[in-house]
């Protein structure tokens, strides 16, 4: 499905309450290297995809005992998922850095102070350093991968289904899936470029263009999740496909019983 882009940009605003709500999202997104706004926001992104864009209301920030237990298994799905890249990029950044220590101690070992910049020990940097690019490049499709997983979480309520491989890969794998987060993800892309610009033009006022930017981000953000709840493949097409497959094994199963 092609999301109305217009729509959804004007969608935030529909709300009464959007000024009280844009307010509390940058104040969060400020904030977000402390733990706490992060898990906030992670169970406030479950609510917006739960909601109908366009229809629903922009969810608020209530029940803030529900919201930071949503946010705190939406942080643990994520979290999960990005664990191998970042396992990756954490050896090779601590490999390419003993390597680059090693190889000058070698270089001044065996050839003295003029060897420093040959060649010892290259083969340890060169695969710490090809380890943590891997791990870079992975991010990327860990973010792909987890933001499945945390919609499967948002459509059922339960956690163990962003963990439930068998449907989550033909998710994965769907070109419908992949379209709809290239389109979130460009408008989310284009709600940090607008930051960066407004952050460039406010420069000259302390204190408020931090705060106008983390309200341009958060709108970004809402934005960017309700471009991806509205073009993503349904849930109930997902189950469809997997009935269908299930039918046409229970068939093929049928027709070897009978040819036996």
């Amino acid at each position: 499905m092609t999301p109305d882009i217009d729509a959804l940009a004007r969608w935030p605003f529909d709300t009464e309450a959007w000024p009280r709500i844009g307010l509390v999202g940058a104040l969060l997104v400020a904030t977000l290297p402390l733990v706490v706004p992060g898990v906030l926001l992670g169970g406030y992104a479950v609510r917006v995809l739960r909601a109908d864009a366009g229809d629903d209301p922009l969810p608020r920030f209530t029940d803030l005992r529900a919201l930071a237990g949503t946010g705190v298994r939406t942080a643990g799905v994520v979290a999960a998922y990005h664990l191998p890249a970042v396992a990756l990029v954490a050896v090779g950044t601590r490999g390419a850095a003993s390597a680059s220590m090693l190889l000058q101690w070698e270089a001044l070992v065996r050839f003295g102070p003029s060897a420093v910049g040959r060649l010892p020990g290259l083969a340890s940097l060169a695969g710490a350093v090809g380890v943590g690019l891997l791990g870079a490049a992975l991010l990327p499709l860990c973010g792909y991968a987890s933001t499945v997983a945390v919609t499967a979480y948002a459509d059922t309520g339960d956690a163990t289904d962003a963990f439930a491989v068998g449907r989550l890969r033909r998710r994965v794998f769907s070109v419908a899936t992949l379209r709809a987060w290239l389109l979130a993800s460009l408008a989310v892309i284009g709600s940090g470029v607008a930051a960066f610009l407004v952050a460039a033009a406010t420069t000259p006022v302390p204190g408020v263009g931090r705060v106008v930017t983390a309200a341009v981000r958060f709108y970004g953000l809402v934005v960017g999740l309700a471009v991806w709840n509205v073009a993503r493949p349904a849930l109930a097409d997902d189950e469809a496909d997997a009935s269908g497959v299930e039918g046409g094994e229970r068939a093929m199963t049928r027709s070897r019983s009978a040819s036996t």
